[in-house]
């Protein structure tokens, strides 16, 4: 059985902002790429790291659609 890891909201926006910071960009200019571009490899795995803390926070990443 895999280990439970329990994270505060606090971590998790800071993980969100760690994430962002290795990118060097916003998440506004992130969101405008996810939108407008082709990913490169440490982007399509920093979009899926930040789509997992936006669902662990009971958020909508910006760039999905409805």
């Amino acid at each position: 059985m895999a280990p439970t890891i329990a994270l505060t909201r606090h971590q998790l926006k800071n993980h969100r902002k760690a994430i962002l910071k290795r990118l060097g960009v916003s998440l506004e200019q992130f969101t405008e790429t996810v939108r407008t571009s082709t990913l490169s490899g440490a982007e399509w795995e920093a979009k899926d790291q930040l789509e997992e803390t936006f669902f662990l926070l009971g958020e909508r990443s910006p760039w999905s659609v409805d």
